[in-house]
This record gives structure tokens, C-alpha cells and sequence, in this order.
């Protein structure tokens, strides 16, 4: 993935630098394929949702049950049609102790 954002970087693809630069500071995830089926062989050992803005990905991905976030707009992320949603781990509060 990250020889992939390089080679983008260098042909001009202005988002590929600083998304280049926010995926070396990510852990690598070693696999037995490579590019899209890299993608989903980790994403299936790791039960990790996947964010694609590539079609064909999020396509071939919701087909495996993995589940897939998509960019809508410039800020937002949506998860896509026909994944399974993907779980929020959220903190739940302890109860306050009485008054009294």
C-alpha cells in the first residue's frame, strides 16, 4: 500500500503525499497477496472495517462481509450499502455512587 501512495505521490495525485505520511505512521500488517486482495486477506484476519474510495474494492470487500466505509462529501464517511455495519467500542460510565 504505501509503494502504491508513493507511486501516486510522484505521478501528481495530490492526496497520495499527506496520505502517504498519515500511513507510515500506521503498523503494517504483513500479507500473503498483493494490492486489493492484500487489502481484504488482512482486513478478514483482523475483522477490521475497511475506508475505500475505490469502487471495485468496496464492492469486492462487501462481498466477502467486510465491512466498508466510503468517503460522501469532503468530510464524511458512510458506511456502504450492503456491509455489515461496523462496531463502535464506546466506554460505558459507571453508575454515580448514591448521595448521602
Amino acid at each position: 500500500m504505501l509503494a502504491e501512495l508513493a507511486r501516486l505521490a510522484v505521478r501528481g495525485v495530490a492526496p497520495a503525499a499527506p496520505a502517504a505520511a498519515f500511513a507510515r505512521r500506521l503498523r503494517t500488517v504483513p500479507t500473503r497477496s498483493r494490492g486489493d486482495a492484500a487489502v481484504l486477506e488482512a482486513a478478514r484476519r483482523l475483522n477490521a472495517t475497511v475506508v475505500t474510495a475505490d469502487r471495485e474494492l468496496a464492492r469486492r470487500l462487501g462481498e466477502a462481509g467486510v465491512p466498508v466505509l466510503v468517503p460522501r462529501g469532503r468530510q464524511t464517511l458512510a458506511r456502504r450499502a450492503g456491509t455489515t455495519p461496523p462496531t463502535l467500542r464506546t466506554r460505558r460510565r459507571s453508575a454515580a455512587p448514591p448521595n448521602r
